[in-house]
Formats: structure tokens, sequence, C-alpha cells
């Protein structure tokens, strides 16, 4: 008897895969980049681009991965209490060399003491994305912070590049549609900031959604992103 198979499940499977072979790339990247300083081998600064490049990758498949899920009815949150500082000090750990080795400066504001619930693994993968697209237009410069605004927790990453599209800012609660966040000059799907505005309205509380704003200007003057979390 023939069996049907359905491409979506055929296509997240084989990206799963090509997520796990990723995830082993850029751990060998890391190990070469670590020997390769040691050497002060002239290759140092491009196993930094192929390092950007694989974390670009691996960040788009796990947005499509949550994308079918969502389109299957089974994407979920899995919320906890966690020390907010503790998941911005992980973010700039894991980015901070990458961002050095294009001469980046990274700054952190968050207040100790500060406790909230959400979905760790969901947030830092919005905050990675954005992270990410700001090494590639940054000048020099990348600030992430964090605190209570209302009812709400905010986290900001900001940058002192040429800031945002027009098409693509969104002021507080606006809905973010997926074809406005399509940049045809700059080539950009705009994926990572719908599944940013996916991530943030998962999370409720009470009558409220957690919901995005991208907006240019802020503390640097360029592009800044916030996700809020009720």
């Amino acid at each position: 008897m023939e069996t049907k198979m359905d491409f979506l499940d055929i296509l997240a499977s084989t990206l799963h895969d090509m997520k796990n072979s990723l995830g082993i790339l850029f751990n060998t990247l890391e190990e070469s980049i670590e020997q390769c300083r040691e050497k002060e081998c002239s290759s140092y600064g491009g196993f930094f681009t192929l390092q950007y490049e694989t974390k670009r990758l691996n960040h788009s498949m796990i947005r499509l991965l949550s994308l079918y899920k969502k389109e299957k009815s089974q994407f979920a949150i899995n919320v906890d209490y966690y020390p907010v500082d503790e998941i911005v000090d992980d973010i700039v750990i894991q980015n901070k060399p990458l961002l050095s080795s294009k001469g980046i400066e990274i700054e952190t504001d968050c207040p100790e003491g500060l406790f909230w619930t959400f979905d760790r693994g969901l947030v830092s993968g919005v905050l990675e994305n954005v992270l990410n697209n700001s090494f590639r237009y940054t000048k020099d410069r990348v600030r992430i912070s964090a605190d209570k605004e209302g009812e709400y927790l905010f986290l900001r990453i900001e940058d002192n590049g040429r800031g945002y599209p027009e098409c693509m800012l969104v002021d507080d609660k606006e809905e973010l549609s997926y074809k406005k966040t399509i940049d045809f000059d700059t080539g950009s799907t705009g994926l990572g900031l719908y599944f940013s505005m996916l991530v943030a309205k998962s999370h409720t509380n009470e009558n409220r959604e957690g919901h995005i704003s991208i907006l240019n200007g802020g503390a640097l003057g360029g592009g800044a992103f916030t996700i809020y979390i009720p």
C-alpha cells in the first residue's frame, strides 16, 4: 500500500538534520579559531566570517522549524522564572568574540535582581537573531538593555548603523505582517522579524500580549529593536 508523504514533514525532518550538522560545523569552527589564534595564522579573520554565516543559517533553520510547528499547531512555549541579567550576560559571552573580530564594541544595561517569566530558548533566539543582524549593519557599537516598563519586561538591542528601512518600522503594538518585513533593496526576507513577533505574541499574561517595536534612533542613533514580554 502506498503511503502518502507530507512534503512539509519531509522538509522539517531535513531541516532538523541540517541544523544538527551545522551545530557540529559551528563547534569545529570554534576549535579551529582557538587553534588558529595560538598559531597566529592568516586565516583567523576568515574563520569568523564562516562562523557568522553558519550562525545565520542555523538561526534560519530554527525559525523555519518553529513556523512549521505553528502551522501544525505544535508550537508551544516553555516558560519559567529567570534572572534577566543572566540571559543578557550569556548573549554577550556567546557573541563577543564574533563582534570583536570586526571591532564592534558591545555594552549592556540591565539591573541586577530583575526576574521574569518567559521561554528562555525562544527569547534568546530572538536576541541572537537581532544581534547577528547588528554584526552586519552596525558601524562599531551595539547596546543590549533590559528593564521593566509598566507591566512588561523589555529587552532592547540598539546599534549605531544606518537603521531599519522605513517599511520595517513598527511602533509598539502595531501588527507586523510578513510582507512588511521583506526588503528588496537588501535582499532580506524579514523572516527573523516575523518570527520575533510570533515569539512575543506567544507570551501572554492575563489580558496582555507580548509585542515588538522596531524603530530608528534610540541611544546609539541607529536601529532599535525591542521585544516586550508581559
